[in-house]
């Protein structure tokens, strides 16, 4: 009895050792790393510096490892620059944004706002009284933004904002 029990728990270290190793193969991988997927930056104006964990890693337009903005490991002073991408570029207002799941997917397409009269992107909301989109329209484009992290939270509060005190 004892080589019958014996030879069905040979059987199954076998089956569970073949499932580890074809799991850990990287033909077998089950859950392909973030870092496998990059994340291109582009903004308007270009060339705004681009900083991942407080330190500068390129210009726009740039393409980064998604292990760049969410590493193993960083130091505990830069815990709330975990996940964050910031855009500088003189005469322009940082931009900091969180990086989601619709970035990583579709990229960073950030306008900066700058004092030397850049022109604003395409696709990027117009919160101008009489711009020809009904309120309703205008609520839903910013409520597509957030849903594809193209703005944030605090973004698309002020824009509502603006777009009902123009009523």
């Amino acid at each position: 009895m004892t080589s019958r029990y014996s030879a069905k728990a040979l059987l199954l270290l076998g089956v569970l050792l073949g499932v580890l190793l074809a799991g850990c193969s990287s033909r077998g991988e089950l859950f392909p790393a973030a870092g496998n997927n990059p994340i291109r930056i582009n903004s308007v104006p270009t060339g705004a510096e681009v900083y991942v964990m407080g330190e500068k890693i390129g210009t726009t337009p740039l393409a980064i490892s998604s292990k760049d903005v969410f590493p193993n490991l960083y130091p505990r002073e830069k815990e709330s620059l975990y996940g964050r991408i910031t855009l500088k570029k003189p005469g322009c207002s940082d931009l900091t944004r969180t990086v989601s799941s619709g970035i990583i997917g579709a990229g960073l397409h950030a306008r900066l706002d700058c004092n030397n009269g850049t022109p604003p992107s395409p696709g990027m909301p117009k919160d101008i009284p009489g711009s020809g989109a009904s309120v309703e329209q205008r609520l839903d484009r910013i409520k597509d933004l957030l849903d594809k992290g193209l703005i944030t939270d605090d973004e698309a509060k002020k824009a509502r904002e603006r777009i009902l005190n123009d009523l």
